[in-house]
Formats: structure tokens, C-alpha cells, sequence
């Protein structure tokens, strides 16, 4: 299994409740349906920030949807959701789970 771990902060404008909404009109809309999906969790952190893990199958499915990103309906409502300049990410491939 192969995860994207995404951290940030919501926009000013933003409320959780409008970054849960967005994020759930992704999924329905575009995320489940690219090959190798899992889920996406969305974290919130002790210090007010979001961490999101999303879960494919392997991390060729993995990049491939980041290539298919440039199709997400809606995708400017999403990226609103994000505070300029506070993303970070990293990857994690399992080895072992027990």
C-alpha cells in the first residue's frame, strides 16, 4: 500500500465544514474513480492544521491520478480550501503491518 500524507492549513475564508464538503464532492465526483483509489482521511492536527492520508493501491496509481488531477471538477473550490505557502507533503510505502 502507498500513501500521500498532505499537510496544511485551511484558507482564511475557509471553515472545516466547507473543506469537508469540497473534499466529499472530490471523492464522489473524481477520486473514486481513479484506478488504485482507496480512501482519503482528513486529519486534524493539535495545532489547528489539517493533515490529509490518502490510500492507493501502489504508488503507480498513485501518480498516475496525480497526472489526472488537471480533470477534478471543481478543483478551484478545492485548492481554495488551502492557505497559500502551508503545503507539505510526503509519501509512505508499507513494508509491514502488524
Amino acid at each position: 500500500m502507498y500513501k500521500d500524507i498532505i499537510s496544511y492549513e485551511l484558507a482564511e475564508n475557509k471553515t472545516k465544514e466547507v473543506l469537508l464538503k469540497v473534499a466529499e464532492q472530490i471523492v464522489n465526483d473524481w477520486m473514486k474513480n481513479q484506478i488504485g483509489f482507496i480512501k482519503w482521511e482528513i486529519h486534524m492536527n493539535n495545532d489547528g492544521g489539517y493533515t490529509d492520508i490518502v490510500y492507493w493501491k501502489s504508488k503507480e496509481a498513485a501518480e498516475l491520478a496525480e497526472k489526472e488531477m488537471v480533470n477534478i471538477p471543481n478543483a478551484a473550490e478545492w485548492f481554495a480550501c488551502y492557505k497559500p505557502g502551508t503545503i507539505t507533503s510526503k509519501n509512505l510505502t508499507t513494508i509491514a503491518a502488524f
